[in-house]
C-alpha cells in the first residue's frame, strides 16, 4: 500500500485541531484541510453545530472520495478529523479502520486535552452545553481508535495536548517533513 504524504490530525471537538494545523500550515507551508469540510464540498452541504452526524459510513466514503479528488500525491497535506463521532442518538461510534485505510496516512498526531477545558472551549465557541463525562469518554474512545489505527497502519504517531507541546509537535512535523523529502 503506497501511503500518500497525509498527516491526519485528530482529536475530540474542541481540542484544538484547526488552531494547530492553521500555525502549522503557517510555518511549515503544508495545505490543511478539515475533514468535516472536504465532505461538505463534496456534498456541499453546512457542518451541522450540534456535532451529530447523521450517517457516518456514508459521509466516510465521501471523505475518501474527496481525498482522492482534491489532493495528489506529491503534496505533503494535513487533514483535521475525528477517529471517533457522535452520531444521531449522541452516541460514541468509531470511524472504522477501511476510511483510514482508503486515506492512506503517513502519520497520525492526536490532541488532547482536560475535559473541562475542552467543555469551556465548546461552551464559549459553540455557546452549547456538553456532558463533561460524555467529553471524557469520547476523547478516551478517540485515543483508543487512534492507537489500533496507528498499530494497523504501522505509521508514525504523536499524542499530545498542543498548547503544552507546541515544540514536540513540530519536531515530529519536521522529521515527517524531511522522511518525506527523502523518499
Amino acid at each position: 500500500m503506497v501511503k500518500r504524504k497525509i498527516i491526519f490530525v485528530g482529536g475530540v471537538h474542541g481540542v484544538g485541531k484547526t488552531t494547530l494545523c492553521k500555525n502549522i500550515e503557517s510555518r511549515f507551508n503544508i495545505e490543511h484541510f478539515s475533514a468535516s469540510n472536504l465532505i461538505a464540498r463534496e456534498k456541499t452541504e453546512e457542518h451541522l453545530r450540534n456535532k451529530r452526524v447523521e450517517n457516518i459510513a456514508g459521509n466516510q466514503e465521501i471523505l475518501v472520495e474527496a481525498i482522492n479528488k482534491y489532493l495528489n500525491n506529491e503534496n505533503t497535506y494535513l487533514i483535521d478529523g475525528h477517529f471517533c463521532l457522535l452520531n444521531k442518538d449522541n452516541k460514541i461510534t468509531k470511524i472504522p479502520y477501511s476510511t483510514f485505510e482508503s486515506i492512506c496516512a503517513s502519520a497520525i498526531i492526536v490532541l488532547v486535552d482536560e475535559p473541562e477545558n475542552i467543555y469551556t472551549r465548546l461552551s464559549s465557541r459553540d455557546s452549547v452545553k456538553h456532558d463533561l463525562a460524555l467529553l471524557r469518554s469520547f476523547q478516551e474512545q478517540e485515543i483508543y481508535n487512534a492507537e489500533y489505527i496507528r498499530d494497523k497502519l504501522n505509521i508514525p504517531y504523536l499524542m499530545c495536548n498542543a498548547a503544552k507541546s507546541e515544540d514536540k509537535i513540530y519536531t515530529f512535523i519536521e522529521s515527517l517533513v524531511a522522511k518525506a523529502v527523502s523518499e
